[in-house]
């Protein structure tokens, strides 16, 4: 009878939800439930029909039903960043949306600022609204997470993670797809080796995970091409300093400028945020750029239509945003996902031209 398909399409149901649990990406053949159930062809075929209609599942000629992640009801991915509004974020973020959407899912984003206090908040309200999957920018991902409790609670709720940039070492098990930071530092050393600079220093964020890494690929190309790098050359600063930066009081950079970095001829910066007010600092009288070289080893948004171009790594378009989506998604249907490092590539602009008494 005609209630038979609908019967079957619930117990179908049951068995996506499980399969989902299980990482068990399709549903058995058609032959095969119509064995289970003991039901006919077309009965089968209705339920399936059903299911796809409801977006559970996608059905591909001649190789079965995939079982897509979507349940019945709020299908609302949430993602924790830390600033929506720089370029790089907006975006991805827009990426994010649209592949989504494509895939039955919605994005809701809630910005954390780079404050622990906020996303304490923001998870707060989560755990009353559980979204089906959290993407999530780790705030000062390089210290102690003081928010775990919160992260274990969603999970214990059945909400897959995936993390991004920087992940929390709690949850070694989560995949964090993030960039090379430390091939990618380590291209931009290189580079900077090419040009002639032998006396080299860098800046870098101390809370920050990518911050570490970039650290380290500057630290081991410059080792490996046989160059020193003395204690002082290496300039170390935190999330709240950028703030400090932006009011006008830029005190501990201009001692960095003047102190720490004195002598060199080039600088690797954590992200061209840092790099456009180092090279405010570094600006000889009468506002002549000065020739030490200064690269950026992340594009926010400061490099561009200010006085200077900076060379920074890129990713190839749409790269992340694809990553995180294919991430998610398989997440959801329960399936391993590891971990990945995107690859960068270099980015050659003016703020690395050779200067003439290097040459």
């Amino acid at each position: 009878m005609a209630i038979k398909y609908k019967w079957l399409a619930q117990q179908l149901r049951k068995q996506i939800y499980d399969n989902m649990e299980n990482g068990i990406p399709k549903l058995p053949t058609e032959k095969e439930l119509c064995d289970r159930y003991r039901v006919s062809r077309q009965t089968v075929r209705q339920s399936l029909a059903l299911l796809e209609q409801e977006g559970l599942i996608s059905r591909r000629q001649g190789s079965g039903s995939y079982i897509t992640g979507l349940k019945s009801g709020s299908n609302v991915v949430a993602a924790l960043v830390t600033d929506e509004h720089i370029a790089p974020c907006a975006s991805l973020l827009g990426e994010l949306r649209s592949a989504l959407s494509q895939r039955g899912f919605s994005l809701s984003v809630h910005v954390t600022g780079n404050r622990t206090f906020d996303e304490r908040e923001i998870l707060v309200r989560l755990l009353e609204s559980p979204p089906r999957a959290l993407l999530a920018e780790g705030v000062k991902s390089a210290l102690p997470s003081p928010n775990l409790d919160l992260y274990r609670r969603l999970r214990a709720l059945g909400v897959p993670m995936v993390f991004l940039r920087g992940g929390y070492g709690a949850f070694p098990q989560e995949p964090c797809i993030k960039d090379d930071n430390l091939g990618g530092s380590a291209l931009l050393t290189r580079h900077l080796l090419e040009q002639g600079h032998r006396e080299i220093g860098g800046i870098f964020r101390m809370d920050d995970q990518p911050g570490l890494e970039r650290y380290q690929g500057f630290m081991e190309a410059m080792h490996r091409a046989g160059y020193r790098v003395m204690d002082r050359q290496i300039c170390w600063y935190a999330s709240g300093e950028l703030e400090e930066l932006s009011q006008g009081r830029p005190d501990f950079l201009r001692k960095m400028a003047a102190q720490q970095l004195q002598g060199c001829t080039a600088v690797l910066c954590h992200d061209d945020e840092i790099a456009y007010w180092l090279s405010r600092e570094l600006q000889l009288p009468g506002g002549e750029l000065s020739p030490v070289a200064i690269a950026a080893c992340e594009s926010t948004y400061a490099g561009t239509g200010n006085m200077l171009a900076f060379t920074t790594l890129e990713r190839r378009p749409r790269q992340l945003a694809n990553a995180l989506v294919q991430a998610v998604t398989d997440r959801l249907k329960g399936l391993s996902v590891p971990s990945r490092e995107l690859p960068l590539e270099l980015a050659v602009r003016e703020s690395t031209r050779r200067p003439p008494e290097i040459n």
